[in-house]
Formats: structure tokens, C-alpha cells, sequence
């Protein structure tokens, strides 16, 4: 994204497209979702191996292609939003995480307890990561009539604008509005973090949607007086898991991944976004150690959404929203 807008909130990143009536989600194969905590466990993987990409014998599942295609690494985020820790598996790291992320977040783990944390023979290592951003909008938004989401039965909750623009008029700024099915907008938050919504039906990889926005801002965009704003209260809450990844050996190396778990927690309403995303990562090894008119900006159809750090350039959470599966009644 150009630096103008950068200085929005893009991390929370959550990347939403819908189609009515059919569930067409795979979480697991994230073309619509990106969790920042699975691919800083993946860069660190690939940093421990010292290769730019993680290329297992055989065919690479298309997930490992995408982790290996995103640039995303720890310099796109805080290191005071994130924890994390590669070590050899043991009692004492389990305890030793268990303490840290209470230390630094006040949290529990919620995916530790589906570690094998038994000494084996062969050495095993657990790569693990806990972010948590919390983030307030300048103002809270109004709270607008339910309302169908692209043509579904029933009603959601949703907020935004419906008069009085001008107010919201420093903090929500329209990207570009090319059509009426084709717009963006970046909503500012207090911590100089934004949310950026992408009105698309695209079925494009959500980390590579967000290559066209950057194409498409311009700065001339002002939101208008007569301009309104319709966004979905969204709650997610999911555990993701990567068979596809595991138990399969990894080129000109003796690594092997055991287990691979991701777990998100995503809210989003008229006040701000919450975002809880824990991942772990056991690697079994033998050898190697580890380190005009008014412009209706309207959600109710399928939309991406993006969290960006200030002043980072790549958005550190991504999810596609293609039904009603995460909005709330």
C-alpha cells in the first residue's frame, strides 16, 4: 500500500467474500484467510533451513504454496503485538510458554494441551506463536438496521454511516470507487492501525487481492457528506489444522512436520476489531537445530477485510467472506 494510507490499521486483515446458500470455505487451504502467527512460524522454519522456500518430495500441497508465496515476516509487525518460540520439545517449554504469554498477554493457551510433549528418541521441536491486537475505532460507528447479507434468508447485524459523513469524514477514507460493486475503504483506528474493506467477488488468493488495491488508490477521494457506509458485525472463532503438511518429508532435509495447528478468534463490530490468533508447529528431526453522487460503500455483499500495522506495508491478517457462515444475528 502507498505510505499515505499506511498509517491505517491493516493488520487485523480479514478477508471476507460470500456466496449465498453454499459454504465454499477450506480455512485450511488459505486462499481465504491469513493468520499472521502460522507464517511467522513459517518463515522461521524456512529461515532454520536456510532456504526461500519449503519444498516437500513430491508434489507441494497448494498450502504450502501459498505459505511460501507471502512476504509477509515478523518486520511487518510489533513485536510487541506477538510472541514467539522454536525449542526442543519438552515439559519445560510447555511451562515455559504457559508463563511467558501470561507475563506479556494475560492469556492461556488454548492449543498446548494437543501437544505430545513426551521425550522421544529422535529430537522433536515445537515452533509456537500468540498474537493479540485490540484495536478502537476514533468514534464508535452507528448501530444500522439488520439487514440480509448478498441475498441470504436471514438478517445480520450490521453498522456504519447513514448520515452525517462528514463527521467520520478524517478517519474513514474512501481508497477508490470504480463501480458500485467494486470500491474500497481504510477506517482509521486509535492506534493508528487500519481496517481496510474490499468490495470484490474476486476468487483470487486474499493476500494477492490486496496487491490490487495499492494499483487502484487514489488520494482524490474524500468521504462525502452524502456518503454512506454498511459494514457486517463479524465473530470468528475457528481452529484450523494442516494435514496436508504434515508427515511428509521436506527436500534435502531430515524434517518432518508432526503436527500444525492454528487457532483464530476474530470480532469485529461498531467500536473496533479484536484479533487472537495462536499457532504451533511440532517438527520431528534428527540433525538440524531450530530457530460524485453519494458513494454507498456497502459490505452486505462479498467484501475482503484487512488489518495493516502503522506504518507497515503488508497487512498482517486477511479473511474472505463468501456466506453468512461468520456474521452475527
Amino acid at each position: 500500500m502507498k505510505k499515505y494510507y499506511l498509517s491505517f490499521i491493516v493488520l487485523l486483515c480479514m478477508l471476507f467474500c460470500f456466496q449465498t446458500g453454499a459454504n465454499a470455505y477450506d480455512l485450511s487451504a488459505r486462499h481465504d484467510i491469513f493468520t499472521p502467527a502460522f507464517q511467522l512460524l513459517w518463515q522461521d522454519f524456512k529461515n532454520v533451513i536456510s532456504t526461500k522456500k519449503i519444498n516437500f518430495k513430491g508434489l507441494d500441497p497448494s498450502v504450502a504454496r501459498v505459505l511460501n508465496a507471502n512476504p509477509f515476516t515478523s518486520d511487518d509487525i510489533n513485536s510487541e503485538s506477538y510472541y514467539k518460540i522454536a525449542a526442543p520439545v519438552s515439559y519445560e517449554l510447555k511451562a515455559k510458554i504457559q508463563r511467558e504469554i501470561f507475563e506479556k498477554f494475560g492469556e492461556s493457551s488454548k492449543i498446548l494441551d494437543g501437544i505430545d510433549w513426551e521425550p522421544k528418541d529422535a529430537e522433536e521441536y515445537l515452533l509456537y506463536a500468540l498474537l493479540k491486537k485490540d484495536v478502537e475505532f476514533l468514534a464508535e460507528f452507528e448501530v444500522l438496521d439488520s439487514r440480509t447479507f448478498n441475498g441470504s434468508k436471514d438478517i445480520y447485524k450490521f453498522f456504519g454511516v447513514n448520515k452525517d459523513a462528514n463527521k467520520y469524514s478524517k478517519w474513514v477514507k474512501p481508497l477508490f470507487y470504480e463501480y458500485d460493486w467494486d470500491y474500497a475503504v481504510s477506517i482509521e483506528t486509535k492506534s493508528g492501525d487500519r481496517i481496510i474493506l474490499y468490495r470484490t467477488d474476486s476468487p483470487q488468493n486474499v493476500y494477492d487481492l490486496y496487491h490490487q488495491i495499492d494499483k487502484k488508490t487514489t488520494r482524490a477521494l474524500k468521504f462525502g457528506d452524502s456518503d454512506k457506509l454498511i459494514i457486517p458485525f463479524i465473530s470468528l472463532n475457528e481452529r484450523i489444522e494442516y494435514p496436508k503438511l504434515c508427515n511428509k518429508v521436506i527436500n534435502d532435509t531430515r524434517f518432518v512436520i508432526a503436527k500444525a495447528i492454528d487457532d483464530i478468534e476474530f470480532k469485529l463490530d461498531n467500536k473496533g476489531a479484536k484479533l487472537r490468533n495462536e499457532a504451533a508447529m511440532q517438527i520431528k528431526t534428527c540433525s538440524l537445530p531450530v530457530p460524485g453522487r453519494g458513494k454507498v460503500f456497502d459490505f452486505s455483499k462479498p467484501f475482503v477485510l484487512y488489518m495493516v500495522e502503522k506504518d507497515k506495508s503488508l497487512p498482517y491478517f486477511a479473511l474472505r467472506i463468501n456466506d453468512t457462515r461468520f456474521l452475527e444475528k
